[in-house]
């Protein structure tokens, strides 16, 4: 143990931390979580819209007359999630240059302008719906990254217009601006008319062509999945907050699948939807109870040992449990460099994943309809909402129980050692 903790320390953790920390990481991160309220409001539209029980739309359209069956999909979805690609632009600049220390206005702004001129035009003028959508959020996030960094690199170079000290700071911030923001422009003109002399046409096919299908195809397969999965169970064991290393990397992967499963949902549910992991299945199956799928752990600690120590945790626990926390589980226990928890700890996410993959895969449960579920949202009712059918929710149930079968016997065998600590320390308390 003490020289896997040494190698760990030195190459796993060093890398680790490049990664959680890289700037343009952590930008594409906390970058698209801008838009998250509003996809949880489209989220809940859809399944209120899109609730399996007639009698209900029944109901409701006696109630507000034919608009009740257009409501979602014409009027809140185009307006939450027909925007998400937006919303990554604004997410991504502003992110991004507030970790290179510049304006972050101006550059939202100038990226903004540079993704408009990648979209293709409809013939009749105007941009299609569609160009804002799922399929453009690759396109967004590498324009926001490209376009923000050159606007840093510029105003760093001194490439500005200075302005007397007289005027006052916002007008000369705008100045400031102009110079970066008329290269910045020239040069997105220029990627436009190149990629329309192609056979890919624009920016946009040619990004989801020969980048982002490839990676989220590789990215989300069954031995990718697994091998994320045992990866971050590794890095928590050794104390490195490893859902935000992977998050950095896998994230937008996750996020396109989400989107492209959702896109096919909105064109009918009974569809064939593409992917089986996405950010949602992450949230509800790979991490459900938090990283090492602990809510299980977590209630027979509370409810089924009987040692003082291991008792009080899993009650401290098991509500966070609930709603996919579980660093008082991690750190309490502690699961961190615990070798009799280690196996279970590696074990349980793998299974989890292959368990809820097959399931997927050979139709015993529906895939994700790709509709944003908070990640919070306790089992059975995250599962449920994902797959927008109740066989997801029974799923969580049973991983839960298969979890907690591989856990059980040895937490068991912790809290004998515990309780014998705790009887022989009462025994000498006693007699002293």
């Amino acid at each position: 143990m003490g020289k896997m903790t040494e190698l760990m320390e030195k190459h796993l953790m060093p890398l680790s931390q490049r990664l959680s920390s890289n700037k343009y990481l952590v930008a594409l991160r906390d970058g698209l979580m801008l838009s998250m309220p509003l996809l949880i409001i489209g989220s809940l539209a859809i399944v209120i819209g899109d609730f399996p029980v007639q009698g209900f739309h029944d109901f409701m359209a006696s109630i507000v007359g034919d608009v009740w069956y257009s409501w979602c999909w014409d009027m809140v979805n185009p307006a939450t999630m027909g925007l998400v690609a937006l919303f990554a632009v604004i997410g991504v600049s502003y992110s991004l240059a507030s970790e290179e220390t510049v304006e972050p206005l101006p550059a939202v702004a100038i990226s903004i302008s540079g993704y408009f001129l990648l979209l293709q035009q409809m013939e009749e003028g105007g941009y299609a719906a569609s160009s804002f959508e799922a399929g453009g959020l690759f396109t967004a996030m590498l324009t926001a990254l490209l376009a923000t960094k050159l606007y840093a690199v510029l105003l760093k170079k001194n490439l500005k217009i200075k302005m007397p000290e007289t005027v006052p700071s916002f007008v000369s911030r705008q100045f400031e601006a102009l110079i970066p923001a008329a290269l910045i422009v020239l040069l997105f003109l220029i990627i436009r008319l190149v990629f329309a002399a192609t056979p890919f046409g624009t920016v946009s096919n040619f990004i989801v062509t020969v980048i982002q299908m490839p990676l989220t195809n590789i990215g989300t397969t069954l031995i990718g999945t697994l091998f994320i999965t045992v990866l971050n169970s590794i890095l928590w064991f050794f104390g490195i907050h490893g859902t935000a290393v992977i998050d950095s990397f896998m994230g937008p992967l996750w996020y396109a699948a989400r989107f492209d499963n959702l896109e096919v949902f909105k064109a009918s549910a009974a569809a064939a939807r593409q992917f089986i992991v996405t950010q949602d299945f992450a949230n509800h199956i790979i991490f459900l109870g938090g990283t090492g799928n602990t809510l299980s752990l977590a209630a027979i600690m509370a409810f089924k040992c009987r040692s003082k120590r291991i008792k009080s945790l899993g009650k401290l626990g098991f509500v966070p449990g609930l709603f996919n926390v579980n660093e008082p589980i991690i750190f309490g226990l502690p699961l961190v460099l615990n070798p009799v928890m280690a196996i279970p700890f590696f074990l349980v996410p793998p299974v989890t994943v292959l368990i809820s993959f097959c399931a997927m895969y050979f139709g015993l449960v529906p895939y994700p309809t790709g509709v944003t579920v908070p990640w919070t949202l306790p089992a059975p009712f995250g599962g449920w909402m994902m797959c927008n059918d109740w066989r997801g929710g029974l799923l969580q149930i049973v991983i839960l129980l298969v979890g907690g079968l591989i856990y059980y016997p040895f937490i068991t065998a912790l809290d004998k050692q515990y309780l014998k600590e705790e009887q022989s320390e009462s025994t000498a308390e006693a007699e002293g």
